[in-house]
């Protein structure tokens, strides 16, 4: 029976750390394709950790009547590699000899094709190192390390902390998630899988043992938002305010959402800087409570905007800024800018949208006066960092709303302003900072 799909395209593991059941993709749509291409860019090192290993596109025994499976890897995220270290895996001698059997000729090509003339050949070279050091049984050393150290840790916040809350289920067959051995939750899946209809993730249509939490993700969600009801609470802690204080304090988070704030853990980890993680968590905590004044949690925001936040305290910042989010709905915003039913409307191609702005048939307009305008430019904000409205898509409903309450944070919170792609901040005559975006004339 021909298969109606050349490529499949699956993104195993997202940036937040929710990781796809591979086995379970294969055995639902691979009738339907020539090729899954499972996008690991921000995993890649699931083979090595025996509880992912369904998780794992490259260790499924698979037949003739199988897709043929690529794999691609960002090596520079998590493992071993310079910034862009990337790499592609293929596994299709189970279907060699078929009329859809992709050989070495045309795939070269095809990479050939987008490679450089140029190349830096420390890049080659550190995937070689990767590799290396992955090798026989080192690999799986690593990564189970890894996975003991990111559990204690978890297992201290939750002993330290009272705010904010590892992403993992808190309680497993009637006992508390952090009772168990670290032993027991490394070696177990069921000790981060998200299971359907549980109000700890509050996640709508999961299947069970369809997905599951990366465990070499931390992900901590901080206070605003109910997680049971999807209600906000009357007090929050924006976690891009927790995420200003621990760079003050020398450590780097990943990045950070409305209330959640995410930490990679990669192999270089040690319980000493795990440790030191948590006890800033603790005493930003502190704070909290003791409604610290801004300038001694926060001096270098104070610094820079004196008068703005003259005599304010933390407990004051952090009121404003969830009150700002409860104004315009913005959780809902971010939930309905990827909904089927509330995308943007497409009226364009998008090669056809982004050839117009190539050839400047575009106006620059506020993006309060761009309902329905096509864009011309794609629109990315961060946080959610995914873009919201692309060339060809018409502006207007919760991604105009959304970038609106952005506008409204600028000014009101500076120092938090949000990165923008395809979206541009000017000040205007008044001092006031207004968005502006590219739409077609």
């Amino acid at each position: 029976m021909p298969r109606p799909f050349r490529l499949a395209i699956i993104q195993l593991g997202t940036y937040d750390g929710t990781v796809y059941n591979a086995r379970q993709v294969v055995d639902t749509v691979g009738h339907l394709c020539d090729y899954i291409l499972f996008d690991s860019a921000w995993v890649g090192y699931e083979q090595f950790i025996p509880m992912m290993a369904d998780s794992s596109p490259l260790l499924l025994e698979l037949n003739e009547n199988d897709p043929g499976i690529f794999v691609t890897q960002s090596v520079h995220k998590q493992q071993a590699g310079f910034s862009q270290t990337s790499q592609i895996h293929k596994k299709d001698n189970h279907i060699r000899g078929q009329a859809r059997f992709c050989p070495h000729k045309r795939l070269n090509n095809a990479f050939m094709l987008h490679a450089s003339t140029s190349p830096f050949y420390p890049l080659f070279a550190a995937l070689d190192v990767n590799a290396k050091i992955h090798e026989g049984e080192s690999g799986r050393r690593l990564w189970a390390e890894c996975v003991e150290i990111g559990i204690e840790a978890r297992k201290a916040i939750l002993a330290r902390c009272k705010l904010f809350r590892p992403f993992i289920p808190p309680v497993v067959d009637g006992k508390l998630w952090q009772d168990y051995p670290t032993s027991v939750l490394a070696s177990d899946r069921r000790f981060f899988s998200f299971e359907p209809g549980a109000k700890w993730h509050g996640f709508e249509g999961y299947a069970v043992d369809q997905y599951f939490v990366d465990p070499c993700k931390l992900l901590l969600t901080t206070p605003g938002i109910n997680a049971e009801t999807g209600e906000y609470s009357d007090f929050g802690v924006p976690a891009t305010i927790l995420a200003h204080y621990l760079r003050e304090n020398g450590i780097v988070p990943e990045k950070c959402d409305l209330n959640s704030i995410l930490f990679l853990l990669t192999p270089a980890e040690s319980h000493e800087k795990l440790a030191q993680l948590v006890a800033m968590l603790a005493q930003f905590e502190q704070h909290i409570e003791d409604d610290s004044p801004l300038a001694e949690v926060l001096p270098s925001v104070y610094n820079k905007y004196p008068v703005r936040y003259r005599d304010y305290t933390l407990r004051q910042l952090c009121q404003e800024m969830h009150d700002l989010y409860v104004s315009f709905d913005v959780k809902d915003l971010q939930k309905a800018m990827f909904r089927q039913q509330s995308f943007p409307s497409v009226v364009m191609n998008p090669q056809d949208a982004h050839s117009a702005y190539i050839r400047g048939d575009v106006e620059l307009v506020r993006i309060r006066d761009a309902e329905g305008r096509i864009a011309a430019e794609g629109a990315l904000p961060y946080p959610p960092g995914v873009l919201c409205v692309v060339p060809g898509e018409v502006w207007g409903g919760a991604v105009q709303r959304y970038f609106l309450a952005l506008e409204e944070g600028v000014n009101l919170l500076p120092g938090f302003s949000p990165e923008l792609q395809g979206v541009y901040s000017e000040t205007d005559a008044d001092g006031m900072k207004r968005l502006y975006g590219y739409v077609l004339k």
